[in-house]
């Protein structure tokens, strides 16, 4: 008879790590909704598994954040903070539009490799907002800026001869951020593994066929 020596799993304590500040408290809530939530449904999550998940118990969860729903705004805006941060690092480094949009790109499939499951939490996100905008306020408003940006960098190329003039920067700029974030994120949910980031990222930035490369000069004809 097979005799198996297992190592017992020591259990987390639950409550406020040892020397534990309240903002590290918070980022670990933070962490363990995020997770929870883009794995498991909206209304499959509740306070005790969150609770279990980041090691404390659900009063102390009660003692920084009054409801479930408020943890997923939170956890949202810190994921949208997050994107606005790498889109205003960005914008200010200057240069040429579509050199920015690569950058853009890299930095949105750096969060996706960061962060599995993110695509999920942004579609849960993209229903909430729609089916209650004045509650999701903050959340809106955090869209629309991150909206501005990809509407400046719809301006731009519309500047600079790469789009037509008849372009509609708003409903373009609305759409380029859709496909970024929308388009990638669904595709990982079906190629998942971190290996494929980089290319799906790739992929997308050719088949835009936003012309990221030089335009070649044009030949002077006799």
């Amino acid at each position: 008879m097979e005799i198996k020596n297992e190592i017992p799993r020591k259990k987390r304590a639950l409550g406020r790590p040892k020397g534990g500040s309240t903002e590290v408290t918070k980022s670990n809530i933070l962490d363990a909704a995020s997770m929870l939530f883009a794995k498991y449904n909206y209304s499959e999550v509740n306070i005790r598994m969150i609770a279990r998940e980041a090691g404390i118990t659900s009063a102390a969860i009660y003692n920084h954040y009054e409801s479930k729903d408020e943890l997923f705004k939170q956890t949202v805006l810190r994921m949208m903070n997050n994107t606005r941060s790498m889109l205003s690092q960005v914008m200010g480094e200057g240069g040429h539009w579509k050199k920015r949009f690569e950058k853009i790109l890299f930095g949105l499939g750096e969060d996706l490799k960061s962060s599995p499951g993110i695509q999920i939490l942004s579609s849960t996100t993209q229903i909430k907002m729609a089916r209650d905008p004045e509650k999701y306020e903050a959340m809106r408003e955090a869209r629309t800026e991150i909206g501005q940006v990809f509407r400046t960098l719809v301006q731009e190329a519309v500047d600079n001869g790469d789009l037509p003039e008849s372009t509609r920067v708003e409903i373009a700029g609305d759409l380029l951020m859709a496909f970024c974030f929308n388009a990638i994120g669904a595709v990982t949910l079906h190629w998942n593994s971190q290996d494929y980031m980089d290319s799906i990222v790739e992929s997308f930035k050719n088949f835009t066929q936003l012309g990221l490369a030089e335009k070649p000069e044009r030949k002077s004809g006799s």
